[in-house]
Order: structure tokens, then sequence, then C-alpha cells
């Protein structure tokens, strides 16, 4: 288990068979064990999926009273939040 804050980073290509992948449901529920960060800098390869990710993630801290913080988003990644109206997921 984590501690009460760890920094995650999301991989280069997430699309969505890497989203349903066992490694990023694995990484998901360790993520869910603490509050923590999301690093995005090494988002190079994206869809919908990406912000998928993020929102059960952001659901998943909710519930566990926890906060999610995006760091480093790409900017395509911001313009997508923003086209799907979860802009709040990436400030």
């Amino acid at each position: 288990m984590m501690g009460t804050s760890a920094m995650l980073s999301l991989p280069s290509k997430l699309g969505h068979s890497q989203a349903a992948s066992s490694k990023v449901s694995s990484w998901v529920e360790k993520a869910r064990a603490a509050d923590w960060k999301i690093d995005a800098s090494k988002l190079e390869a994206f869809d919908s999926s990406a912000l998928a990710l993020l929102l059960d993630l952001r659901r998943s801290a909710i519930t566990a009273n926890a906060k999610l913080v995006v760091h480093n988003a790409p900017a395509r990644l911001t313009q997508l939040a923003m086209l799907y109206g979860v802009s709040e997921l990436i400030a």
C-alpha cells in the first residue's frame, strides 16, 4: 500500500487498449490506496481513454476523501478536457 501521497506517471501511450490492460488496471488499484498526484509529462499518444482513466481516478479519490492533482498535462490533453467539458480535471 502507498503512503499518504504518491506521484504516479501516465505512460507515453494511453489509448483504449492500454487503459483496459491489466497493467493499467493494477496501477489504478494501487493509486486508489492513497491521496495521489498524476504526472502526465510522458503522455504523447492518447485519446479520450486517457480522460476516462483520469475521471475514474477522480471518482475514486472523491470516494476516498482524497484529492487528485494532474501535473505536467500536455496542451493537447488540456484541450481535449475542455472539448469534453471536464477541464476542471486538468486544472
